[in-house]
């Protein structure tokens, strides 16, 4: 039976790679539409929110693996995924890309280095305002991931 770290890093590297292929057949269709309500963002935004929420959604868990409280009890998510998104709105795609790479080498790392799969058990503060294990949070993340790359495959007509 694989341990958890390694079944982390299994979903972490399928949903990578299920981004990568809807990404990778976008061509010049980063302006089509995915949400039409709450943030409506198109392709390259949905892009920046995901290189944003890598590094983020990272540093939580590792944070509170660590043993810190990352995320304060009046963290507003919605108003931080939208001014992120807006202020990073001129980032060209390959220079997301190229963040989502780096964060997600970053993480990988971080896991290879654990001693002690029991820090993934340690529990804090999410940006959704839930209480979640570190653990839950990087599942959750290639959820995200997926989701999101799933989404982009449907407007797209990408199976």
């Amino acid at each position: 039976m694989p341990n958890r770290i390694e079944t982390i890093k299994r979903r972490l590297t399928e949903s990578r790679q299920r981004l990568n292929a809807v990404l990778d057949h976008v061509e010049e269709r980063w302006e089509t539409p995915v949400y039409s309500e709450g943030a409506a963002w198109n392709i390259h935004q949905l892009a920046i929110h995901l290189a944003l929420s890598e590094k983020g959604l990272a540093n939580q868990a590792i944070g509170i693996a660590e043993g810190r409280e990352v995320i304060p009890a009046d963290f507003d998510l919605e108003r931080y995924n939208r001014r992120s998104v807006e202020k990073r709105a001129h980032k060209a795609v390959e220079e997301i890309r190229e963040d989502l790479v780096t964060a997600r080498q970053d993480l990988l790392a971080w896991l290879d280095g654990i001693d002690d799969e029991a820090v993934l058990d340690r529990s804090g503060r999410h940006a959704s305002l839930r209480i979640m294990t570190a653990g839950e949070i990087l599942l959750e993340m290639a959820d995200h991931e997926m989701m999101h790359a799933n989404d982009i495959a449907l407007v797209l007509g990408i199976d």
